[in-house]
C-alpha cells in the first residue's frame, strides 16, 4: 500500500512538472511570435503556443495557475489580432478574444494580486479598449449576438480593472440581446435593475421579447414592474392598455384609458379607443339580450367618447378618421335597435298597441342618426363593402327603398 501511494505522489509530482513545462513552452512560444511582429508575423510559432498552453490550462493542477492563465490570456489576444488581420473563413477571431477576456476574469478572481500589476494591467486595459471598439462595429454590422457579449465583457472588465460601472455599456449588451433575440436578454435585464440603470425603454423591450415568446404572463408582469417603477411613462402605460384591450380586459383597459385622457383630454384616438371598448362591452350585452339599464350606461358612454374625439377629429389621420366615422354611424344604428327591444320588454301587453309606434318612430330617429357619419365614411373609401352593406341597411330600417335598392346593387357589384 504504502509504495503504491509512492508511486501515485511521484505520478502526480512527474504530472506537475511536464504541466510547468507546458506553462513555459507557450512562454518561450509567445516570446518568439512576438519577436517577429515587426517582420512578417510566424503563426507557427503562435500555434505551437496555444498547444502548450492549452494542455496546462485543461490540466486539474494548473488551470488556475497565475502563469497558466496569464499566458493563456495574452496567447488568445495574440490569435484573436492576427486572424483580424488575416480573416481565414474557418476561423472566428471573436472566440479567441472571448477566452482571452474570460482567462483574465479567472485570473483577476484567482489572483488579484498578479492581475493588479503593471503588465497584466496594460494587457487588461488592451482588452477592454478592444472589446468596446469590436463591440460597436459588430453592432453596427448588426452581428447582435457577438456584440452583445462584447459590451458585457467591457461593462464587466471595467468593474474589475477600476471598480466603476459605466451602465451605458450593459444597456447596450441589453438592446443587442433583444436583437438577437437572446435569452441573455434576461439576465442583462436583472443586473440592470440590480444595479439601478434600468430605464423605461428597458421594460418595454423585455415586453416585447415576451410578447414574441408567446409568454403572456411574464409579458403583463414587466409591464406592471415597469409601470409601478415609471408610473408616468406614456410608452409604458400606452402598451399596458394595449395589452389589456387584445386581452379583453377591458376594465383594467379603461382605467388606464381614462388616465391618459386625464392628462390629454383632446387626444382623438384614446378618446376613440375609449368609445370603441365600451362599443364592444355594449354590443356583446345586446347580443346576450341584455337590455338592462346598465347595457344602456356602456352605450352612453360609447357615444359621449365618440362625439368628443370627433370634435377633435381633425387630429386623426385618414384611416383613424374612417373608423370613427364608422363606428359613430354603427353605434346610431346598434342604439336604435338596442333601444326599440328595450323598450317594446319594458311595455305590457296593455301598452302595446298605443305605444309600439311612438317607440318604432323613435328607433328609426336614432337610425337616421348614423346616416351622416356613414356617408363620411363611405367619402373617404367609396368601395368599401362595409360601409355600402352599412348603408343599405341603415336605408332599408328606415324604409327609403330607393336608395336601399342604390346599395343593393353596389353591395352586388352592379
Amino acid at each position: 500500500m504504502r509504495i503504491l501511494v509512492y508511486l501515485l505522489g511521484m505520478l502526480m509530482l512527474h504530472d506537475a512538472i511536464a504541466q510547468k513545462k507546458n506553462i513555459n513552452a507557450a512562454w518561450r512560444a509567445l516570446t518568439d511570435y512576438q519577436s517577429t511582429l515587426n517582420d512578417k508575423p510566424n503563426l507557427q510559432y503562435l500555434i505551437k503556443a496555444k498547444e502548450n498552453i492549452d494542455v496546462a490550462i485543461q490540466n486539474p493542477e494548473t488551470k488556475e495557475d497565475a502563469k497558466a492563465l496569464t499566458y493563456h490570456s495574452q496567447i488568445y489576444f495574440e490569435l484573436f489580432k492576427y486572424y483580424q488581420n488575416n480573416p481565414d473563413i474557418n476561423t472566428n477571431p471573436y472566440v479567441y478574444l472571448n477566452t482571452a477576456i474570460q482567462s483574465y476574469r479567472t485570473l483577476q478572481d484567482k489572483h488579484p494580486k498578479v492581475a493588479g500589476t503593471p503588465e497584466i494591467q496594460n494587457h487588461a486595459i488592451l482588452l477592454l479598449n478592444t472589446s468596446s471598439k469590436e463591440a460597436v462595429q459588430l453592432f453596427n454590422e448588426k452581428k447582435y449576438h457577438e456584440a452583445s457579449q462584447l459590451f458585457y465583457d467591457y461593462y464587466d472588465l471595467r468593474k474589475k480593472i477600476f471598480n466603476t460601472a459605466d451602465t451605458s455599456y450593459l444597456f447596450n449588451a441589453f438592446v443587442s440581446a433583444y436583437k438577437a433575440e437572446s435569452e441573455k436578454i434576461k439576465t442583462y435585464a436583472e443586473e440592470l435593475k440590480k444595479i439601478n440603470g434600468d430605464n423605461p425603454k428597458l421594460y418595454q423591450m423585455l415586453y416585447y421579447y415576451y410578447q414574441n415568446k408567446k409568454d403572456s404572463t411574464h409579458a403583463l408582469k414587466t409591464l406592471q414592474e415597469g409601470r409601478n417603477k415609471f408610473f408616468n411613462d406614456h410608452a409604458l402605460l400606452n402598451l399596458e392598455t394595449d395589452y389589456y384591450i387584445t386581452h379583453k380586459q377591458y376594465q383594467h383597459a379603461i382605467k388606464n384609458l381614462e388616465q391618459l385622457i386625464q392628462r390629454d383630454s383632446t387626444n382623438a384616438l384614446l378618446l376613440l379607443t375609449l368609445g370603441n371598448i365600451y362599443d364592444n362591452m355594449a354590443n356583446q350585452r345586446m347580443n346576450q339580450k341584455n337590455y338592462s339599464d346598465t347595457t344602456d350606461q356602456f352605450f352612453q358612454k360609447t357615444i359621449q367618447s365618440y362625439l368628443q374625439s370627433y370634435r377633435h377629429k381633425d387630429k386623426l389621420d385618414q384611416e383613424n378618421l374612417f373608423t370613427l366615422a364608422y363606428n359613430l354611424g354603427a353605434y346610431y344604428t346598434n342604439y336604435g335597435l338596442f333601444y326599440y327591444n328595450k323598450k317594446m320588454k319594458e311595455l305590457k301587453i296593455t301598452d302595446l298597441s298605443q305605444k309600439q309606434k311612438e317607440v318604432e318612430n323613435k328607433r328609426k330617429e336614432y337610425t337616421q342618426m348614423s346616416l351622416p357619419y356613414l356617408k363620411e365614411a363611405e367619402s373617404i373609401k367609396p368601395n368599401d363593402n362595409t360601409v355600402i352593406t352599412a348603408l343599405y341597411r341603415v336605408y332599408a330600417l328606415i324604409g327609403d327603398s330607393k336608395n336601399a335598392e342604390l346599395y343593393k346593387n353596389k353591395m352586388l357589384g352592379k
